[in-house]
């Protein structure tokens, strides 16, 4: 069944042709990946040299978006489905593995960091 699913988001992220029934499975295993890849991100941070924190959030829940797009574009209702908030770009999550080298390089790059607290609870 995976294999299945990964056949069906690999088809769906190349844009290659989907029947109705299996664009629907797609675009919901799509976006159920790319919220697992939020609250990743969320919760550990990234590696992104280029992009504080927040930038990959709000970038994954662009991706999260589309997808529900795409299925209500095909009559699924996605009323119940979770869209993880808007984040400050600069957020930075301090829980991330190459955190201090990344914080101090944007840092000094003259980004507008901020730096994720326990305050920020999103689940």
């Amino acid at each position: 069944m995976k294999e299945n699913l990964d056949k069906l988001v690999q088809k769906y992220i190349q844009m290659k042709p989907l029947s109705d029934n299996d664009a629907v499975t797609a675009r919901r295993e799509y976006a159920r990946r790319e919220l697992e890849h939020w609250q990743d991100i969320f919760e550990h941070g990234c590696s992104d040299p280029a992009w504080p924190d927040g930038c990959n959030l709000n970038l994954t829940r662009n991706h999260i978006i589309a997808a529900l797009s795409g299925l209500r574009d095909l009559g699924e209702d996605t009323s119940g489905e979770y869209v993880p908030p808007e984040v400050a770009n600069g957020l930075m999550i301090p829980a991330g593995r190459r955190f201090k080298v990344r914080y101090d390089r944007f840092e000094q790059e003259g980004q507008r960091l901020q730096i994720a607290g326990a305050e920020i609870s999103l689940f």
